[in-house]
């Protein structure tokens, strides 16, 4: 990591610059990232397209950046989330999505999902997904989601069991 504490010449930078630089840096980041998946940037929001997969990589980059009210702005009101392997409840609204991502906030900064693979049809995001940032012990979970987007909000998502 670079120490933004310090200009190149052993003077202290001012805090806005060190900041600016932080941000540069991390917009940079972001912009190869989208560029790499080809996906929307990472400061896209939703609401600002109706695209299916720029909505999805917009929920995505907030679930990176471990962002709880940015992610569920990516939502319908009346969002229903199913795990189809039936251990888990399905989820029903805003209210209970932001309960349910709550973890967001408290995981490790490196923390964050990868798509490995995207279909795109019509509506319909499906995206495997591998998890990095994890412990060691915990290894490296891969999922499948499948979203539907509709006026520019993931209205369902649906969890497939493994195998």
């Amino acid at each position: 990591m670079v120490d933004l504490s310090r200009s190149t010449i052993g003077s202290p930078l001012t805090p806005s610059i060190a900041i600016a630089c932080g941000m540069l840096g991390l917009f940079l980041a972001c912009a190869s990232a989208s560029a790499q998946t080809g996906g929307a940037p990472a400061s896209a929001t939703c609401g600002t397209s109706t695209d299916p997969a720029q909505v999805v990589d917009a929920q995505l980059a907030a679930y990176n950046a471990h962002d709880v009210d940015a992610f569920a702005a990516c939502y319908a009101p009346d969002v229903s989330i199913y795990d189809l392997t039936g251990k888990n409840p399905v989820h029903h609204g805003i209210a209970e999505l932001k309960k349910t991502y709550a973890f967001l906030k408290t995981v490790p900064a490196a923390f964050r999902a990868d798509i490995v693979t995207r279909i795109v049809n019509g509506p319909i995001v499906v995206d495997h997904e591998r998890i990095l940032g994890l412990p060691a012990d915990k290894g490296t979970p891969e999922a499948v989601a499948v979203y539907e987007v509709r006026d520019g909000k993931i209205l369902n998502v649906w969890f497939p069991p493994k195998k």
